[in-house]
């Protein structure tokens, strides 16, 4: 079969199709891919391209053989689950923004269609339904690139665990791709991709659609979620740094209470700092609005190689730069 070239820019066009979801889209017309995830794919897409061009033109980088990963990586189709029917869990049973539901697939797809392919991709993808899909749509699409494919329903935190500890880090470079559909990604998983001093990541932290909602106003919060949080953040030190106790005057006399001082810039200002506690080099990431433009993820950037890491942050900050989306 003929390959698709996807050039950086135009890495989105695919995926502009109208597919109504309500009575209100049909009436109007709803545009799958447009908004934040047109914006988060694209970044992706284009930090691709750039990425492959310097293990392709510069000879001491062709010596690598080169990985993407994609650790939550849906079926690769365009099909729009019913929003007011389906949703995703935060972390195995709590509620997500529909929104994010109807747009998550697309980067698989994206990786593959690179005029210059990775040596060898990883789609980790805990539904063996959507794993399969997956499959299907790269051996109807880029079949000649299927052998390169490795396949994983694992456990995503516990397949990038297995799959970083099996490779060779002084021949291999990757990048990685974490697009959880909520609080997934644990700290230690991080940790162990920063230790490679060899991956370029990205990462989608769920600022609002996860730790914002999380975060109540009095500091009351479920013991599931705090320890949730941990996970996420690798450390309960986030509990200082997003609340604050104030002295409250009663008839009884003077009351402490725990009071919620971290809005989105906050957030997103504590996981770019323990990001820079185990990478060589963060950008600062992009906000990504849902059409209400609330805040549902934070595009996250960084590279592990200290070597290298300057070019890769020099790239990644000029394309986060100049997305559409909303920077700090």
């Amino acid at each position: 079969m003929k390959k698709h070239i996807f050039k950086p820019g135009e890495c989105m066009a695919w995926r502009n199709r109208v597919i109504p979801s309500s009575d209100d889209d049909q009436m109007s017309g709803h545009t799958f891919g447009g908004g934040w995830t047109e914006d988060k794919l694209d970044c992706l897409g284009k930090y691709l391209a750039e990425y492959r061009k310097i293990f392709v033109k510069n000879e001491r980088a062709r010596y690598f053989k080169t990985w993407y990963v994609d650790a939550f990586a849906g079926t690769g189709s365009r099909s729009v689950p019913d929003p007011s029917t389906h949703v995703e869990p935060l972390f195995d049973g709590d509620y997500e923004d529909p929104e994010s539901q109807r747009y998550r697939d697309g980067s698989a797809i994206i990786a593959l269609g690179l005029e210059s392919p990775f040596d060898k991709y990883l789609f980790i993808e805990k539904s063996k339904v959507r794993l399969n899909e997956l499959k299907g749509e790269i051996r109807k699409r880029y079949s000649e690139l299927l052998g390169r494919c490795e396949f994983s329903s694992e456990d995503a935190n516990k397949a990038l665990r297995d799959w970083s500890a099996r490779r060779d880090w002084e021949k291999e470079h990757a990048v990685v791709f974490l697009d959880p559909y909520g609080m997934q990604v644990e700290w230690e998983t991080l940790t162990t991709l920063a230790a490679t001093k060899a991956i370029d990541l990205w990462y989608l932290f769920p600022l609002g659609i996860g730790v914002a909602r999380l975060l109540t106003r009095d500091g009351i919060i479920d013991e599931d979620w705090q320890k949730r949080l941990d996970l996420v953040f690798g450390t309960n030190e986030w509990r200082n740094r997003f609340y604050e106790t104030r002295i409250k005057s009663s008839l009884f006399g003077n009351e402490e209470t725990m009071v919620r001082a971290a809005g989105e810039e906050k957030i997103q200002e504590y996981i770019e700092e323990r990001l820079g506690t185990c990478f060589a080099k963060v950008a600062k990431g992009l906000v990504l609005r849902n059409s209400r433009s609330s805040p549902l993820y934070l595009l996250c950037f960084a590279a592990a190689n200290e070597r290298s890491a300057h070019t890769a942050l020099k790239i990644a900050q000029w394309i986060l730069g100049h997305s559409k989306g909303t920077r700090r």
